[in-house]
């Protein structure tokens, strides 16, 4: 049950504000967006010569809309130098020779070999295998911390001392450490982990090289209890954050097995080790087999009691399953800023990639109770109370990004998204159209609530059409604008 993806900011919490809050500033920032509806690489939907290009004809002008945390977020200063310096550090834990450090490439290039290929005569605990083990911490471990960082930088885990996490299929304690590395706020905390996994030797070499990763920040390390076993074996206590990272990619290898009772029985599983009030993230790597599985996990885990926070603006079906044919929810970012050591190693090993993806739900269980508030029982509703009601019954519409931008005709930019009235397009033409070029795959955008009935949909993919340049103007102005009658 170890952890392996065959797919080739300073987070301080200071001040009252939330730090994933403060991120969605930067929403739009490195590189392209990306998770296209089919291919392993984004699929360019080029339906006419250019987008956003032709001189603009006057008009409104264009106002960006207002955007909510992202899924990624480049990484803090003090964490990118851990990422930079994670090969040095894992030669600490587990020196290489001259010759082992020659031959690391032919061996990551096997690793991946049997981890793609020739997966199901896999035997399970391979990575007791020294060489395995070694070649696996510095690549896929290498890459798996980058993709796990940038997400962290923005995902709203909250924690509190003397709480107890869970990471089951630990291997080299992945996760963990990338917590670490992401979340300095979560540092100064008391927090212990089980790290469930069947290969002792990657536990023991995990716990190593977090505490080797904690002694370079000065803070005291998590107390780390190393669990050896499968998925299903007991821990001490319930726990507030479950959290499984590649893991669920390598259990359901048997086609005869559906996938659908096997989500079922893994969400049962998962929320057996959580508090009511826990918060459970699953990540697997970002293609379409995985991602159907991750979708079907937020179902199951929704009948368990927990609802997703991220990446999903909502609560209702999933718009992007990922069944045959269909298109399905991953989130890429470009590889410019990874560590460069970790390029030439990927170079070296003929696995080099310039886009990296994962699959993911985060999901919570039932909130502390609310207090009600008090109704007034005499004197007239005052206006802000009176907007405020309206705006409940009327809230903007939230759409995560899903895919890279593609061109429509009449020189208009568009996105896929998510959101609660199902998939839909968002284009926009000159401004908005290089506006949508900008927006990064899991951008989220709180655009005005549309009539749904009024929508038209896409005739090549079926979602529902937002045009961010073409809103219609509030009923009231409608009304102001027309000549009085005389």
């Amino acid at each position: 049950m170890t952890k392996h993806d065959n797919q080739s900011p300073d987070n301080s919490g200071a001040d009252h504000i939330p730090f994933y809050e403060k991120i969605a500033t930067r929403n739009r920032r490195g590189g392209r967006a990306g998770g296209a509806p089919r291919g392993g690489r984004p699929d360019r939907d080029e339906r006419s010569p250019r987008a956003g290009g032709a001189p603009r004809a006057g008009g409104r002008p264009f106002t960006p809309p207002k955007e909510c945390t992202p899924v990624f977020a480049a990484p803090g200063k003090d964490a990118q130098k851990l990422l930079d310096r994670f090969f040095d550090l894992s030669l600490d834990v587990l020196p290489l020779d001259s010759r082992k450090l020659q031959q690391l490439p032919n061996d990551i290039k096997e690793l991946s070999h049997e981890l793609t290929d020739e997966r199901s005569e896999r035997r399970k605990g391979y990575m007791n295998d020294p060489a395995t083990l070694s070649a696996y911490i510095r690549y896929y471990q290498w890459w798996n911390l980058v993709r796990l960082v940038k997400l962290f930088s923005t995902l709203p885990v909250t924690l509190k001392a003397g709480d107890t996490l869970a990471d089951l299929g630990s291997g080299p304690l992945t996760l963990p450490i990338a917590l670490w590395i992401a979340r300095p706020d979560l540092r100064e905390l008391p927090l212990t982990w089980y790290c469930v996994d069947l290969s002792s030797g990657a536990l023991s070499a995990g716990e190593e090289l977090f505490l080797k990763i904690a002694a370079e920040t000065g803070c005291e390390p998590w107390t780390i209890v190393r669990v050896k076993g499968a998925m299903g074996v007991p821990l001490r206590k319930k726990v507030s954050f479950v959290a499984s990272a590649n893991m669920f990619n390598e259990m359901y290898l048997d086609d005869s097995v559906s996938v659908f009772d096997f989500a079922d029985s893994q969400a049962r599983d998962l929320a057996s080790y959580a508090l009511p009030d826990a918060s459970i993230l699953v990540v697997e790597p970002g293609i379409p087999r995985t991602a159907n599985f991750v979708s079907l996990m937020r179902r199951a885990l929704m009948k368990e009691g927990f609802a997703p926070a991220a990446p999903c603006p909502h609560e209702e079906r999933c718009p992007f399953p990922g069944e045959r044919g269909k298109k399905w929810c991953h989130f890429v970012f470009d590889t410019a800023s990874a560590p460069e050591g970790l390029k030439k190693l990927s170079e070296q090993a003929g696995l080099a990639k310039d886009r990296a993806a994962l699959s993911f739900v985060f999901s919570r269980g039932a909130e502390a109770a609310v207090q009600p508030v008090e109704e007034k029982t005499s004197g007239a509703e005052d206006s802000l109370s009176m907007l405020s009601r309206m705006s409940e019954m009327y809230p903007p519409l939230r759409v995560r990004i899903i895919s890279d931008p593609i061109r429509l005709p009449g020189y208009r930019t568009g996105l896929y998204g998510c959101s609660d009235i199902g998939m839909v397009l968002v284009s926009g033409g000159y401004e908005a159209a290089k506006y949508l070029e900008q927006c990064a795959s899991g951008s989220c955008l709180e655009l005005p609530r549309p009539n749904r009935k009024e929508l038209d949909r896409d005739p090549k993919s079926g979602a529902l059409l937002i045009e961010l340049d073409r809103s219609k103007p509030p009923a009231r102005q409608e009304r102001q604008d027309r000549p009085e009658r005389r």
